[in-house]
């Protein structure tokens, strides 16, 4: 099974990866921070704009071209997102970037608080609030991106690049964590302390943040950890000798090189055992069952009761009832369907009813948020495998059911109009709304993904015939799938489903996604192909 940091590492393979654009772009990235670095150091302090905190405001913004650096490298020579290094997820999640800071955060404090009982009187009080506030305005607003911009450097691109030749994590922990060792080693701590010691320190904390962000395959935990760990020495717990000479609550006369490298060590075990701990325990809340999986191979769907919060269904049909209401393209009206009942022309009377708000995944945030979800893609892994895209060419939809207009659906599989490499998509159906047989909900025949028809069985649109004695035992297996807000029905691409008219009084939302494993993909020059895939 792909691993989480396989996964990350195989952002690099998307986009113009030949080796020579990772020679150059790490030429480009160091150079960029000598020399621009360099200059906006110099400058600013002669400047001295900011007071008494120009110096650390100049150092900071020195590193910032790191990140310059690294995003314009992988956006223009590159040609892929910035995103890329730090998630192989559509958004950056920013609450894992929290978490790491605030997990890191307990864990600095109270090892501190622990040598401060061995050793009285290492910590002295030394708060000046005058020359501390500045310090806590300009510490919050570049600490957390100087962090990020030596992860994106450290543990995202060069990690990446060197990934392209080596994949073993282990390895690729150690090479990075020595090149983040090198530039940390003319710290001016390093002439007090020693290389050796120091170096060590600096390895160990490399080490540490590049084992977080390969095993949880994204940056932000990193990132969160790296900046908690610098805003702590920066604001809080201050050494004389630092390389950031700020204004602190504590100072410590000396570092010690020793016991911060031991706690480094038994820190960095313990958020390993606290977060991902709770994340396997999170991950398994968020995956089906054993018996929900052998209902899926038997039967070809299953269906997760209150899966999405009513809150998010709320969200998700107000948006879908503004888009309905506006007609924001782009649409399918019920006379495209060309289905039973429904109108001949867009011009007949109920023509222009729409039957689908076409490209959900573009068309609004919310619905992004939804087919992304941790909840849905970590079960969607264990049906399709451990990577998996969503198709932008099929579904990817609000289906729109209205009372007046709406038409049938006859039974039919939706493989026979997509064209992959294997008949192997699974479908996500999810209700904003009440689903009964009176609005029409789905109607399934379970175990028919795993049928063989025989032509005479179907017509010539590959839809069920109802009128052969061949299906009627198999027609008198229908079952209704009702749902309730938030229930979501998986179903595979070749059950045969049906629908039938909204005989309510109001419109019946529903939105469906459809996914596939990435290395199954859609034939060249298929309506299937015709948009990109999300790969999650």
């Amino acid at each position: 099974m792909t691993t989480p940091a396989a996964q990350y590492l195989a952002l690099a393979d998307t986009g113009r990866n030949a080796w020579w654009r990772y020679l150059l772009g790490i030429t480009c990235i160091a150079a960029g921070w000598l020399i621009a670095g360099g200059l906006l150091y110099g400058w600013m302090l002669q400047a001295a704009l900011f007071g008494q905190v120009t110096e650390f405001v100049a150092i900071n913004v020195s590193i910032l071209t790191l990140a310059a650096g690294a995003i314009l490298v992988v956006s223009l020579l590159h040609r892929r997102s910035w995103r890329t290094l730090i998630t192989p997820h559509p958004h950056v999640d920013w609450r894992r970037i929290m978490q790491g800071a605030a997990v890191w955060v307990v864990l600095a404090v109270v090892c501190a608080f622990i040598e401060n009982l061995i050793y009285p009187g290492r910590y002295v009080w030394s708060l000046d609030w005058q020359r501390w506030l500045p310090f806590v305005v300009a510490a919050l607003l570049l600490t957390p991106l100087q962090c990020a911009a030596e992860e994106m450097v450290f543990r995202g691109y060069l990690v990446q690049a060197l990934g392209r030749r080596l994949r073993h994590p282990a390895a690729l922990a150690v090479l990075s964590s020595a090149a983040f060792t090198l530039p940390h080693l003319y710290n001016p701590e390093v002439a007090v302390y020693g290389v050796a010691i120091m170096a060590a320190n600096y390895f160990g904390m490399g080490l540490f943040l590049a084992s977080a962000a390969l095993r949880d395959g994204r940056l932000e935990l990193a990132i969160g950890a790296h900046a908690g760990n610098n805003l702590l020495l920066a604001l809080f717990i201050h050494y004389a000798d630092s390389v950031f000479e700020t204004e602190s609550v504590f100072t410590a006369g000396a570092l010690d090189p020793v016991y911060s490298l031991v706690t480094l060590i038994l820190s960095a075990l313990l958020f390993h055992i606290w977060v991902f701990r709770r994340q396997a325990h999170t991950d398994m809340n968020q995956m089906f069952s054993a018996a929900e999986l052998a209902q899926f191979a038997r039967d070809g769907y299953v269906i997760v009761r209150g899966l999405v919060p009513a809150a998010d269904c709320a969200r998700m049909r107000t948006a879908a009832e503004r888009d309905l209401a506006a007609a924001a393209p782009p649409l399918e009206y019920e006379a495209d369907t060309r289905y039973p009942g429904a109108p001949q022309t867009r011009e007949a009377p109920g023509g222009r009813t729409v039957r689908r708000l076409l490209q959900a995944y573009a068309r609004d945030a919310v619905f992004r948020e939804w087919a992304t979800a941790a909840r849905l893609v970590t079960r969607l892994r264990q049906l399709l495998g451990p990577r998996i895209a969503l198709s932008q060419a099929h579904h990817n939809c609000v289906m729109t059911k209205d009372p007046a207009y709406s038409s049938l659906t006859s039974w039919h599989r939706d493989i026979r109009y997509w064209s992959f490499q294997r008949p192997e998509l699974v479908s996500v159906w999810l209700a904003l709304g009440e689903e009964r047989v009176e609005n029409g909900c789905l109607l399934l025949l379970p175990g028919t993904h795993a049928m063989a028809f025989d032509a005479v069985r179907l017509d010539a649109a590959q839809f069920l015939r109802t009128d052969v004695a061949e299906n009627a035992a198999l027609l008198a297996t229908e079952v209704s799938a009702e749902l309730a807000p938030g229930d979501v029905l998986f179903f595979h691409c070749r059950l045969f489903h049906a629908a039938g008219h909204n005989r309510s009084d109001r419109t019946k939302f529903s939105v469906v996604f459809t996914y596939h494993a990435s290395d199954n993909s859609p034939l060249p020059g298929s309506r299937s192909a015709g948009l990109p895939d999300v790969v999650l």
